[in-house]
């Protein structure tokens, strides 16, 4: 998962006026990280994924995070997560409310609760030599139904992968 361990280094921290707090590290890739947190305004959990501190110090990866935010929260389709808040926030520390370090841009998510499609694929492998033919045609649908919903409103994904499918 990440060199500082499966909670992640901002487990435990607060977003957007304490209002999100961040959990569990979910997966973390060359742009940004992402989080299991609770949403206390709204009594549930999400996903918030935060661009990684280097990156977040430039302008252009800032500018670029937010239009992907917007993008995203304009897709509405049973195979894409929805996108429920976008913000740029210093992170507090969850007991004592002080700030700690520098502005995060930040994009709340939907959680979704499940696997990522590589494990899922490796368990497969693993059990049958392969995905069955039809799990691997339906899973394939539906990544391309949503594909489609995101092409018809121009936008590209750029990093289709199986760590990025839930299942």
């Amino acid at each position: 998962m990440s060199q500082d361990g499966a909670q992640g280094r901002y487990a435990g921290r607060a977003l957007a006026g304490g209002r999100y707090q961040l959990r569990d590290l979910l997966g973390e890739g060359g742009m940004a990280s992402v989080h299991l947190a609770y949403d206390s305004v709204l009594d549930r959990q999400v996903a918030i994924k935060t661009l990684h501190t280097e990156l977040g110090r430039e302008q252009a990866f800032r500018e670029r995070f937010r239009r992907e935010a917007q993008a995203v929260a304009k897709l509405t389709h049973t195979n894409i997560v929805s996108v429920f808040d976008t913000g740029e926030d210093t992170l507090t520390d969850s007991a004592s409310g002080a700030g700690v370090g520098a502005p995060m841009p930040y994009i709340v998510m939907e959680y979704v609760e499940g696997r990522p499609l590589g494990s899922v694929l490796d368990e497969d492998v693993r059990r049958f030599g392969a995905m069955p033919a039809d799990k691997a045609l339906k899973i394939t649908a539906d990544v391309l139904a949503a594909l489609e919903i995101s092409h018809e409103m121009g936008l590209v994904h750029r990093d289709i992968k199986p760590g990025n499918v839930m299942m």
